[in-house]
């Protein structure tokens, strides 16, 4: 039995139904769930056979899910020794002509975050914190556009077309080690809505308090009616109805648990994690380490569409919601994204919901660098501008978004960013495929939240309330590929070996110096470098993979 009918009867045997004939074949990959025939079996020249997981499973994960070796996909034949030692002369002879070829796995260099495309105050927030705080403005950056996706809510959504428009919701990951100033900054962003949040309660408790005593004062009434044989719906005060609290946030809780209180509050809530871990362990908590059905829900909120959820408990068993809006923000380490964030969850579309960012580690430094409270609270005074935005209504009556539409110079923007991003979307597979597919949309996403910013910070050059400008549109499109880029590093980050850690760590401090080091200067700095000649090696390593080149120190 040759490599090709060894491969696919294996395939046979594990039920992932090969279809095809000759030399190339289709079959559903056993290295992941797969619902889709994301295997490919070539049969090459010279009678191996070529799998490829469109998936992103690499070749021995589906040979050990087979119970293969990949030395069993070539063929047990003799090799004429002189005649390939020939061609890989041939090869070495071309290879040394190419120039510093890059690296697939290589993680890109860190670009900052274009505060500047965020309206001022935000804009200057944003700065001011990260200096303070010492971390990158991005850390702030993403939870607050999260923030302000989730203060708008389901009010407002943007039209791109007659059957086309988007919502206000945004979900956001600051992807860091511990002790990178992650938490400190995403609760300095989130400071005017655990603000509103804790007054909201607050309010609730005082309203409570005097719902129980106008509850009595009723309850007395109707019993003293009853006495005068009058009937209870007679007495002289109505029957009080328990306050609601005006909840904008939620931090642990199940779809089930959700539910109720986005039944309660259309406009939509904020869920804020400084683990997101938790968020991502709490689709398999009440469904046997399944987790299918949060997950189509949490899909659903992504686009504020509808859903309904069966409760086992509670007043009502069966609760639907007919615009659930829900943004995300959180903290979550790398290798805990990795792990939480597994094929399961890739495959249904979650991760690339999620903008990331995650930037080389800075080491701390004292500064005497605060927060001028002045800045605080305009950017606490936009953000309770964008809670006073309110509802529409329908021809019946009931309430519904206001819609805006693009001018006509940001129809053009939109229209050229859709172009060009969908030929980059055509080169590519795997986990980039999707988050490149969310991201389209996103740019258009990232306008709205950006132009409500600007009148909610009461800016002048804003051309009309009812619709979303060039500029906004602009700064949609800058937030956009910025993202793109910041997604191609952090899938390579999630994916990298302890080795390959390792050497990026090296690259981005040595980039954080000036980018420019001697080995002496290396080996001064990095501590687990222990010689000369261990550092030469590490550095090295650098450059075979891509990272860098020697450079003559007279020149």
């Amino acid at each position: 039995m040759d490599p090709t009918e060894q491969a696919i009867s294996r395939l046979k045997e594990l039920g992932k139904n090969p279809i095809g004939n000759g030399k190339q074949w289709t079959a559903q990959c056993p290295a992941h769930e797969d619902r889709k025939a994301s295997l490919s079996i070539d049969e090459g020249d010279n009678g191996g056979v070529v799998m490829n997981c469109h998936a992103g499973c690499d070749s021995k994960a589906v040979c050990q899910a087979m119970g293969m070796e990949e030395s069993d996909l070539t063929p047990a034949n003799t090799v004429d020794v002189d005649s390939l030692r020939g061609e890989m002369e041939e090869l070495a002879d071309i290879a040394e002509e190419i120039p510093n070829q890059t690296h697939t796995d290589i993680v890109e260099e860190f670009q900052p975050f274009p505060t500047d495309a965020l309206p001022s105050p935000v804009r200057d927030f944003v700065k001011a914190g990260a200096k303070a705080i010492v971390c990158d403005e991005s850390y702030i950056a993403l939870p607050i556009l999260s923030v302000a996706a989730a203060a708008i809510g389901n009010t407002t959504r943007l039209e791109l077309k007659n059957s086309w428009s988007v919502p206000a919701i945004i979900w956001s990951a600051i992807v860091g080690e511990s002790g990178t100033a992650k938490t400190p900054a995403f609760r300095l962003a989130k400071t005017p809505v655990l603000d509103r949040e804790k007054h909201a309660k607050e309010q609730c408790k005082e309203d409570l308090r005097r719902y129980e005593q106008n509850l009595e004062l009723y309850e007395k009434s109707v019993s003293e009616s009853k006495g005068k044989k009058e009937k209870p719906n007679k007495c002289s005060l109505k029957k009080p109805l328990p306050p609601r609290w005006d909840r904008c946030l939620v931090s642990d809780t199940t779809v089930e648990g959700l539910a109720p209180i986005l039944q309660a509050h259309p406009r939509g809530v904020l869920l804020e994690r400084d683990e997101l871990g938790g968020w991502l362990a709490s689709f398999d908590r009440y469904t046997n380490g399944k987790g299918g059905g949060d997950i189509a829900h949490w899909l659903s909120m992504y686009n504020g569409e509808s859903i309904i959820v069966d409760r086992k408990t509670g007043s009502e068993l069966t609760i639907n919601i007919p615009n659930a809006s829900v943004s995300i923000t959180g903290c979550i380490p790398p290798k805990t994204l990795h792990e939480a964030l597994g094929t399961k969850y890739r495959e249904a579309g979650l991760a690339a919901r999620i903008l990331l960012t995650c930037p080389p580690r800075k080491p701390k430094r004292w500064t005497e660098e605060g927060i001028d409270p002045a800045l605080l609270m305009q950017y606490a005074k936009v953000v309770d501008r964008l809670y006073s935005l309110d509802f529409t209504t329908d021809k019946k009556g009931k309430p519904c978004p206001v819609i805006l539409k693009l001018t006509v110079a940001a129809k053009e923007a939109w229209k050229d960013y859709y172009n060009s991003h969908n030929d980059e979307l055509a080169e590519l597979t795997g986990d980039l495929a999707a988050a490149w597919s969310k991201l389209e949309e996103y740019a258009a996403r990232l306008a709205l939240v950006i132009e409500c910013l600007r009148w909610a910070a009461n800016d002048s050059t804003l051309a009309s309330p009812d619709q979303v400008t060039a500029d906004s549109m602009a700064a949609g499109i800058k937030l956009a590929q910025w993202f793109k880029r910041e997604a191609r590093r952090v899938y390579v980050v999630l994916e990298e070996t302890h080795v390959k850690k390792k050497q990026r760590q090296l690259a981005e401090w040595i980039r954080g110096k000036g980018g420019s080091m001697t080995v002496r200067d290396v080996q001064n700095g990095r501590r687990e470098l222990k010689n000369a000649d261990e550092t030469e090696a590490a550095i090295n390593s650098l450059v075979s993979n891509g990272y860098g080149h020697w450079e003559d120190s007279a020149s």
